[in-house]
């Protein structure tokens, strides 16, 4: 059998051949539109605003752990800016100018920043036709127990409506609220299942018991893209 000889060059093409196989079909290989890498762990700073017990802090951490398997960092204590402060109704402190606030502070090195205080903290709340809900007196400052916005890099949570700080209820209370604000920055809408998380409060704490600590698995599949 005649053996044809091997042309000059094709021992350094083989090699090149190989690479651009590889690089072509890794080009194929698409992540989520604004998705994180698929092996990235959700990072979460902890921003106390004011004093925070401990043990409250702890329920955060674990309830972010255990629910959003988040890495979660405590930062030390900041007073709250004074910029969100407002008198309409009662002294306390306005969600949305809290989290814009929290959105400036936030390290680059972290996904999202939640801020935690003891203080009240309120909204006003808007009806479909885009004016204030009825009775405005009401809604015009109305008092809330968490705020975040759906793919937001920050949320804020106030312990002032959820019970007396040390009992068992509050601290269900406290991690289901944590996990839920968290929830809405990582693009979850309200859920209409009543077992789960992120369900809405719709104003009412009875609905906050009610709910489950963990996410529904139509929740837990969206939070995974995130």
């Amino acid at each position: 059998m005649k053996v044809m000889p091997m042309r000059k060059g094709s021992l350094h093409m083989r090699p090149l051949l190989i690479l651009l196989l590889l690089l072509c079909l890794g080009c194929g290989v698409k992540r989520p539109d604004n998705g994180p890498p698929p092996d990235h762990k959700l990072t979460v700073l902890v921003q106390p605003l004011g004093p925070i017990p401990a043990a409250q802090l702890d329920s955060v951490r674990v309830g972010l752990v255990l629910v959003h398997g988040a890495e979660v960092r405590i930062a030390g204590q900041v007073e709250l800016p004074a910029s969100a402060y407002t008198t309409l109704r009662s002294p306390r402190y306005r969600a949305d100018t809290l989290i814009a606030w929290l959105r400036e502070v936030k390290p680059d090195s972290v996904d999202l920043i939640l801020g935690i205080t003891a203080q009240d903290i309120s909204i006003t709340k808007y009806g479909a036709d885009g004016a204030i809900k009825e009775p405005t007196w009401k809604y015009r400052d109305f008092g809330i127990f968490g705020l975040g916005y759906i793919g937001g890099p920050s949320c804020v949570v106030s312990t002032f409506r959820l019970g007396d700080g040390r009992g068992p209820v509050f601290f269900d209370r406290l991690l289901k609220v944590t996990v839920h604000e968290i929830g809405h920055n990582r693009r979850l809408p309200h859920c209409l299942d009543p077992g789960c998380v992120m369900r809405d409060a719709v104003e009412h704490l009875s609905s906050v018991d009610a709910a489950g600590r963990g996410m529904c698995a139509v929740c837990r599949q969206r939070a995974n893209r995130y």
